[in-house]
């Protein structure tokens, strides 16, 4: 194989990767599949828990979790991360964290909720998650300038724009935060966000 391969669902959270790659010009294909082909230990679709996305390398490694995606690409090829010894550098790294180990989460929880509760507890599942990502979108709010990191884009506005188009009430995410309104537009608008989109097919 001599190009990467993601292994996704559309609009899912292969999203993240598929915009990584296009942004920085990097060739890919991808492969929407279903859970069961992931969870198969003897298929070359990998991962433990039947989960997207998963990253195949060009020269064959599997790589699953997103975080773990998203350094493998940002390490491989340059332009989406501060460097080192900006002062954005450890910003970049506290907001990956906080997205993937707060906000990501609690989409799950709100979009597969009888993963976590029975039928009776999900209504206060969602309640909670809810809660807890409006301090972050708060907190999100004031960093935004235009992007996440400053003037820079980075990864972590693409994994952010990706999260925010799950949300179950877009108009609420949006009220009051001016700055994060402008910038889901403003990535919107972008030519790679707009390619991947576009060659998304529909979910069944």
């Amino acid at each position: 194989m001599d190009k990467y391969k993601i292994l996704g669902r559309p609009g899912a959270g292969s999203l993240i990767p598929e915009f990584l790659l296009t942004e920085l010009g990097v060739g890919y294909g991808i492969d929407f599949s279903k859970p069961t082909d992931l969870s198969d230990l003897s298929n070359e679709r990998f991962n433990p828990l039947g989960r997207i996305p998963v990253l195949i390398c060009p020269g064959g490694a599997k790589i699953f979790e997103t975080v773990a995606i998203v350094t493998h690409i940002t390490s491989q090829f340059p332009g989406l991360t501060p460097g080192i010894k900006e002062p954005e550098f450890m910003l970049y790294w506290q907001v990956l964290a906080l997205l993937s180990t707060t906000l990501y989460p609690a989409y799950h929880r709100q979009h597969h909720c009888i993963a976590y509760v029975d039928e009776i507890g999900c209504q206060s599942l969602l309640v909670k998650a809810q809660e807890e990502q409006s301090i972050v979108f708060d907190y999100l709010e004031g960093l935004f300038s235009p992007f996440l990191c400053g003037n820079q884009i980075s990864a972590v506005d693409f994994y952010f724009y990706t999260l925010s188009r799950w949300d179950l009430n877009k108009a609420r995410l949006r009220e009051g935060r001016p700055n994060l309104t402008a910038f889901l537009d403003k990535m919107r608008s972008r030519d790679s966000v707009d390619k991947v989109l576009k060659n998304q097919p529909k979910r069944k």
